[in-house]
């Protein structure tokens, strides 16, 4: 937790309008994520899964949806809003997990809400935003008739920035969560085109998520998602 310490200082410590939006405004907005995984899981002293050799995971698609509020109060952050489901599924054949030999389907589900506090430290045609994310996390790692759930709340870093091209309703932006603790390691990266025409926006771009768990309610995981996302927002 101390490598929040500094920055959060710091973003505390400019006590100007520069710290919030120029106006108040709030985003609602959602969309859709395609995308693929790879990498491994298992349970203690148990076969280590490969999702695509394994268990034969391929593409998926899932939604996000989120809400955002910002004003121009100097010191109070804005805050963002923020759910996602994520889920994969596959088939078994032979393998030890949750000490039992297992055959049949599988599946993988992660679903994330976020609660965001972030200062925006600038508001021109360079947006920067900087803030503590509490994320929670609920997982399950089902295959045949066993299931082991994972129920976590995290921390994570959250920075944000977006550059604005006058004149032209367009932006580009990227936005990352991440943690590093010593049983979880978990990062969303997100690079992202917008477009937006009075109160109506549109988002397309690229996700990756990183989730590394070492011993969390008995699972260690280490696993990757990445795709295209594409969604729609209003901003009033």
């Amino acid at each position: 937790m101390n490598n929040f310490k500094l920055p959060l200082l710091l973003a505390l410590s400019l006590g100007t309008g520069n710290a919030s939006a120029d106006a108040l405004g709030l985003y609602v907005g959602g969309g859709s994520w395609n995308h693929d995984a790879n990498g491994t899981f298992g349970t203690l002293g148990d076969d280590v899964i490969n999702v695509e050799s394994d268990l034969s995971y391929s593409e998926e698609s899932d939604i996000y949806y989120y809400a955002a509020f910002e004003h121009f109060i100097p010191l109070l952050p804005n805050l963002r809003i923020e759910g996602a489901t994520l889920g994969h599924t596959g088939t078994a054949t032979n393998l030890d997990f949750n000490g039992v030999t297992v055959t049949g389907d599988s599946s993988i589900d992660l679903d994330t809400t976020d609660a965001i506090l972030y200062w925006r430290l600038l508001d021109n045609w360079v947006n920067f935003d900087f803030g503590l994310n509490i994320r929670k996390l609920d997982g399950e790692f089902t295959i045949d008739t066993e299931t082991v759930s994972v129920s976590e709340t995290v921390p994570m870093l959250y920075l944000a920035a977006q550059f604005d091209l006058p004149f032209s309703g367009f932006s580009v932006g990227a936005d990352i969560n991440t943690i590093s603790l010593s049983d979880v390691t978990y990062q969303d990266v997100r690079l992202r085109a917008i477009y937006e025409m009075g109160i109506i926006g549109f988002e397309a771009g690229y996700k990756t998520t990183t989730l590394e768990l070492d011993d969390v309610s008995n699972v260690d995981a280490d696993l990757e998602f990445k795709g295209i996302m594409i969604g729609a927002f209003l901003h009033f």
